[in-house]
């Protein structure tokens, strides 16, 4: 089932090329979450990586913003966008 990007409303300005079509939910994409403080990261987190307190990068299945929207732990969610090389 597709993901529409629009409709989470933890997700921090997403460019409006990832707007125009909603993600499958089996795509794999690399996110920046902030958490409350002190609050423990979420299951579909556990293979990321702490970057500094309070803030884990991770490779997730699409399917999995919508659980981290509803996950009290999260304060907010990035996308990661890749960096075209010049």
């Amino acid at each position: 089932m597709p993901i529409d990007l629009a409709s989470l409303r933890k997700l921090e300005t997403p460019s409006p090329s990832m707007l125009a079509e909603p993600l499958d939910d089996a795509r794999r994409v690399a996110v920046i979450v902030r958490l409350h403080a002190n609050a423990p990261p979420p299951d579909c987190l556990s293979y990321g990586r702490a970057i500094a307190p309070g803030i884990v990068t991770a490779e997730i299945a699409a399917a999995d913003l919508v659980g981290l929207e509803t996950d009290p732990a999260v304060r907010s969610i990035a996308l990661s966008h890749h960096l075209q090389s010049s």
